[in-house]
């Protein structure tokens, strides 16, 4: 107070939080005071509030400190003392930086200066900064969880990092609106593609001789698992009689999905029967145990119609030593 204008209320209302402030925080410090102890210094504080209030609003000004006693300097002595020394607590002004500036034209108080809204003000900010790290605790963790569940949805197979597979070509598609035959391995950008065979129906599947043919996969991809443990252990799949009369007199490519045994590679061998309509001769194929796309050209007859359905028939290994082939889907486009 000798420091500033005690004239100006506003300037000791400052004075006396920023005083209230500090001796709170030496009370929060001091856990050898239990709450009886601590009311009382607060009370006292208060008392001196008062006083200080009084003491201005009647002379102006307040009366300068007390020089304290001159005390004769005494040497140290060692001695045993059972006298139990109190902290104190320093509940001088302390420089309130962040301090808001208060303006109010009520006279000062010694209540005036709101100790319970310091408190109250003390612990939203202890509050926020509580729900601001709950907040990054949170975020944290949800990005966590994000991470764990792509990682086990790319080791799963449902996230499949490669490219989806495109049916290979040798050359050029055909020019739009060109009736000129595709070459060998050639697809057409567009038309749509009739399934022949897929894994979920085996009704159109049938086996001759020792052949065996069992569904195997998981939820992500399904397959056909043949096996032909000599030259005429075939397996046959189905073309419809409405799938012919769809190709009669095109030009189309069956499309062979297949994949070996891991580890194993095989050589399958395909052909075709469809009645009146001819077959596709016999092809060779080499194959791996990495899934791939197997071609077959055919060239329907225009002027027969189909008086049946046919088929395509394979043989898991023709070198006859009773390796297999998963046989993922086989499907047919026209081609022109």
């Amino acid at each position: 107070m000798a420091k500033v204008d005690v004239g100006n209320p506003t300037i000791r209302q400052k004075v006396y939080e920023s005083a209230w402030g500090a001796h709170e925080r030496s009370l929060a410090a001091n856990g050898a005071l239990d709450d009886g102890q601590r009311d009382e210094r607060r009370e006292r504080l208060k008392d001196a509030i008062t006083r200080i209030e009084k003491e201005v609003q009647t002379t102006g000004s307040i009366a300068p400190p007390v020089p304290a006693p001159v005390v004769e300097r005494r040497e140290p002595v060692l001695s045993q003392s059972t006298t139990r020394i109190e902290p104190t607590i320093d509940v001088g002004q302390e420089p309130e930086l962040d301090a808001p500036e208060l303006v109010s034209d009520e006279p000062v108080t010694a209540d005036n200066y709101r100790p319970d809204r310091l408190r109250s003000r003390l612990k939203r900010n202890t509050e926020r900064k509580k729900a601001s790290g709950l907040t990054k605790f949170v975020i944290i963790l949800a990005s966590l969880a994000l991470a764990l569940g792509l990682l086990w949805l790319v080791a799963s197979g449902i996230i499949n990092s490669k490219p989806s597979s495109i049916p290979p070509s040798t050359g050029n598609p055909a020019v739009s609106g060109s009736h000129e035959p595709l070459k060998e391995g050639e697809l057409s950008p567009e038309g749509n593609w009739i399934t022949v065979f897929d894994p979920s129906d085996t009704t159109q599947v049938s086996v001759a001789g020792r052949a065996t043919a069992t569904i195997g996969g998981d939820q992500v991809e399904k397959y056909l698992r043949i096996k032909s443990p000599g030259e005429a252990d075939e397996v046959s799949f189905q073309v419809g009689q409405g799938v012919l009369e769809q190709l009669a007199g095109k030009n189309t490519m069956f499309d062979i999905v297949a994949k070996s045994e891991d580890g194993a590679r095989t050589q399958m061998a395909v052909s075709c029967d469809f009645g009146d309509l001819g077959d596709c001769g016999r092809k060779r194929f080499d194959v791996s145990d990495a899934s791939s796309e197997y071609l077959v050209q055919k060239q329907f007859p225009a002027d027969k119609k189909p008086a049946a359905g046919g088929a395509i028939k394979i043989n898991s290994d023709i070198t006859q030593a009773g390796k297999s082939v998963d046989i993922i889907s086989i499907r047919v486009q026209v081609t022109n």
